[in-house]
């Protein structure tokens, strides 16, 4: 059962990296356009339904609910962004968008094969894990980080549409950046200092400097239809994220409190969780109260993605302790 655990999880990931391809093709043939769109979107299923069936084997031989690890977790994530942009593009024509729903869950695929080989293994749950309350916890976290993600993706688009591209091109190289510390942090040596600095520097420097360049943008890559089109997704998808994270908050205070004795201890991780819905909060007031502009909420979401990344993957990676730390897989 384990081999076609692997085999379908193998297959969700080569769907990524073929529909990624077909999208780009799209791009590139004006002429074949339509077709390349709709066999990239029935390769994303396929390897949707691949990872739904991989992520129910693995629970059958587990026994139990197949979450309790990074690599789960992971495939959790990818399975997330893939379901949330084939629901998306039901409503939405948003078609070559899948480029980039696909790229996010190509590089999680990648990220969870480089995973040691015990992060693979179906082992015991650590005492902190034996819980009704983890199938109740986590994946509703894991699923608002993945919308919020797709939100960011779709802000980048925005950006791009509304002609802000050099606010774009900062807030790419301050993804790259923040995802590389975590990377770093994932399968290198580096001290941890060095990571932590690259991550929080990097976020506040191009953070800054993203809303400040909105002030330039220009005509040639302005779209009016398509920046809204954009601005409605990152709004939608952040109203999809937020409760979910919010459900997911109240209850780890409820299981904390099971667990620990006490609803809330000022553990890092609770800290970034509560600091990613204080972003997203901000965002959704924002956005009701029109106080900014789309451009400017887009780059308010891309903050929000920073934050989500560094609650998810960079709390383990980064070098912090806490309640939370039976999540790392090594020594730092």
């Amino acid at each position: 059962m384990q081999t076609w655990q692997i085999a379908l999880t193998n297959t969700a990931g080569l769907s990524s990296f073929i529909s990624l391809w077909a999208f780009i093709l799209a791009f590139g043939i004006n002429s074949l356009n339509v077709w390349f769109c709709k066999a990239a979107k029935y390769i994303m299923t396929l390897g949707f339904l691949a990872l739904t069936l991989a992520i129910i084997i693995r629970g059958i031989e587990a026994q139990r609910f197949p979450l309790s690890n990074l690599y789960e977790s992971i495939m959790w994530f990818a399975w997330a962004v893939m379901g949330s942009y084939l629901a998306l593009s039901r409503f939405y024509n948003i078609k070559l968008f899948g480029s980039l729903a696909s790229m996010l869950a190509l590089t999680m695929f990648l990220y969870g094969s480089w995973l040691p080989a015990s992060q693979h293994e179906i082992s015991p749950l650590v005492p902190a894990l034996v819980s009704y309350w983890r199938q109740i916890h986590i994946p509703p976290l894991i699923v608002s980080y993945a919308m919020f993600c797709i939100s960011g993706l779709a802000a980048l688009a925005q950006l791009f549409y509304s002609g802000h591209i050099i606010s774009l091109v900062i807030m790419t190289v301050t993804l790259l950046l923040a995802g590389s510390a975590i990377g770093l942090g994932t399968y290198t040596s580096i001290e941890t200092y060095i990571l932590q600095s690259l991550f929080v520097g990097s976020s506040f420097i191009g953070s800054y400097l993203g809303l400040k360049n909105l002030k330039t943008s220009n005509p040639k890559f302005k779209d009016t239809e398509k920046s809204n089109l954009y601005k409605e997704i990152t709004y939608r998808c952040v109203t999809v994220g937020f409760p979910l994270l919010t459900f997911g908050i109240i209850t780890g205070g409820l299981w904390a409190n099971h667990a620990w004795g006490s609803y809330w201890s000022w553990d890092p991780k609770e800290s970034m969780a509560l600091a990613t819905w204080l972003s997203y909060a901000a965002f959704i007031h924002l956005k009701i109260h029109r106080e900014c502009k789309g451009s400017t909420l887009s780059v308010v979401a891309l903050i929000g993605v920073l934050i989500t990344m560094l609650t998810y993957l960079g709390f383990n990676s980064l070098g912090f302790s806490g309640l939370h730390s039976y999540g790392r897989f090594k020594d730092m």
